[in-house]
């Protein structure tokens, strides 16, 4: 039906009612602004989109039309004169050597135009009620374990084509999709989807807890909080070592040194032709501006026989109690050496995956590609209120055997490998992405197999969103591509923690894509629940 998503046996799971594009306030004057996107955002814009859904129960404080469309819509409005850019038109800089523009794959946004996109605001409704079709968090945490493929999370969601979503359309479309699902119970969702190089989680959660902050003002008669995100990407390019000029195509040698010897995968897309599934074969050609230009030197070919895109993928999300958290951590420590909890958490995983993978005894390299945060690991380092996508993938590497072996290698290598991306080694790579040829080309991670990739959202406060409803978030939805190898890991949501404390002082959550037979095999494994309190 039109309009509608279905669920089983046909039975609408929502109803598009809206689809609208809201801009600030300001009215459009002269030239637009063209601001031409960071290094490290332009690294991502084959990237997932960010995303996260938070999913209230029917408000129980000031009204039932806190959370209404119309109230959230007046809210996001006013947010949005604090974010112009975000309502401007993403694309792609000309590539126009001549000109001095020298490298290809570089965008830019820009606003301030009468032929701005905005954002899009789609209002939608679902008949069913939110406890039919997602657990409390007491219910979720309790079970240790959730089939979140039970979850209609995609269903519930009405399509959308971004900006650049396929790697060349762009024109009239926005960064950034917002919907608003209201419930048959009286609860709400509000779903943000935003394309990778406009902002990382960090940069999302920051846009949804301003624009939270304004909507409880509103609702209060109060005067609108002052609000300071921070969308100047020339900041993080100053970052970068040397001479970054995009007419200058000599990298420094002994800048690069640095920069190779940093724990990264280089698997690149244009010589990865040879076993590509067919639905990502485009990819891997090089762009028809680029012929007769000397590529550089390439990358390693994608090993694409380890990673069946068709094979069934189940997610489930797993939960850690406090206790199991620690009595993990503290397995993982050794004298000498210091961990963080979630290094022995990623280790405790991976290690289970594995086994579940049947690689105990596997001899040959096995990754886990961890995404870091660039923000404070540059000089000067950048606020938590830079918008963008300042990350970098870090690869950790063992032989399958060696992670079989103990918790404490996996979470000695993560350490490892994460420690060595200090603000000198972040603005050599700076320096090195900024003189490849296309930002694009190279992929720092893999799925499949031998790869696992982990985003993590600790110390975010997913559930801490408040919009004045009065209670936490039932559920919020970390949206990750259902893929071999996927992992995310957050809060598990409202518990025993205490408010403001660490990460792991309350239940933590999981999130795990495997292929369903691995997955099988690993919620079976009794190592998953040896430290768990009975």
């Amino acid at each position: 039906m039109p309009g509608m998503a279905s669920g089983q046996q046909g039975t609408p799971l929502v109803e598009l009612i809206a689809r609208d594009r809201l801009f600030t306030e300001a009215k459009a004057q002269g030239e637009p602004r063209i601001v031409p996107l960071s290094i490290l955002d332009n690294t991502v814009v084959r990237f997932a989109l960010t995303s996260a859904v938070w999913f209230f129960d029917k408000p129980f404080e000031r009204s039932d039309s806190a959370l209404s469309p119309d109230a959230l819509s007046r809210s996001l409005k006013k947010t949005l004169n604090f974010y112009p850019a975000w309502t401007g038109q993403l694309q792609w800089l000309p590539y126009e050597p001549s000109q001095g523009q020298a490298i290809h794959g570089r965008t830019c946004v820009s606003y301030g135009s009468t032929s701005d996109p905005g954002i899009e605001l789609i209002t939608a409704h679902s008949p069913r009620i939110l406890p039919s079709i997602l657990p409390d968090s007491e219910g979720r945490i309790r079970s240790g374990a959730w089939r979140a493929d039970d979850f209609p999370s995609a269903e519930l969601l009405c399509p959308t084509s971004l900006a650049l979503h396929n790697s060349s359309e762009y024109l009239g479309r926005p960064s950034v999709s917002i919907q608003i699902t209201t419930f048959a119970c009286g609860g709400v969702s509000i779903a943000l989807r935003i394309v990778h190089p406009i902002a990382d989680a960090t940069a999302m959660f920051r846009f949804a807890n301003d624009w939270a902050a304004i909507h409880r003002a509103m609702l209060d008669g109060q005067v609108l909080p002052v609000i300071c995100p921070l969308f100047d990407p020339r900041l993080l390019d100053k970052a970068a070592a040397g001479c970054v000029a995009s007419n200058r195509r000599v990298p420094d040698p002994e800048i690069l040194r640095i920069s190779h010897s940093l724990p990264m995968a280089k698997y690149d897309w244009w010589v990865s032709t040879p076993d590509c599934p067919p639905p990502l074969i485009g990819g891997t050609k090089v762009p028809p501006e680029l012929e007769g230009t000397d590529l550089g030197p390439p990358g390693d070919p994608m090993p694409w026989k380890e990673w069946d895109i068709f094979a069934p993928v189940a997610h489930y999300l797993l939960y850690f109690t406090p206790a199991e958290v620690q009595r993990i951590w503290e397995e993982a420590s050794v004298p000498g050496s210091r961990i963080s909890r979630l290094d022995a958490l990623l280790a405790f995983i991976w290690r289970l995956v594995i086994r579940a993978r049947e690689m105990e005894h596997d001899t040959e390299p096995v990754h886990m590609i961890v995404t870091v945060g660039a923000r404070s690991r540059v000089a000067p380092p950048l606020p938590d209120a830079f918008l963008g996508s300042p990350i970098v993938l870090a690869r950790v590497t063992l032989t399958g055997e060696g992670i079989a072996a103990s918790t404490s290698s996996g979470a000695a290598a993560i350490r490892s490998a994460v420690a060595k991306f200090t603000p000198e080694a972040v603005g050599a790579f700076l320096h090195d992405v900024a003189h490849e040829v296309n930002p694009q080309r190279f992929w720092r991670a893999f799925l499949g197999r031998r790869h696992s990739i982990v985003t993590s959202w600790q110390n975010l406060d997913a559930y801490g969103l408040d919009f004045g409803g009065g209670a936490p978030p039932r559920f919020v939805d970390a949206v990750m591509p259902s893929m071999d190898g996927c992992i995310h890991v957050m809060e598990a949501g409202p518990g025993e923690g205490i408010k403001g404390g660490r990460w792991y002082d309350e239940s933590v959550c999981l999130s795990l894509h495997l292929r369903a037979d691995a997955m099988e095999r690993l919620l079976a494994d009794p190592e998953l629940r040896k430290r768990r309190a009975t």
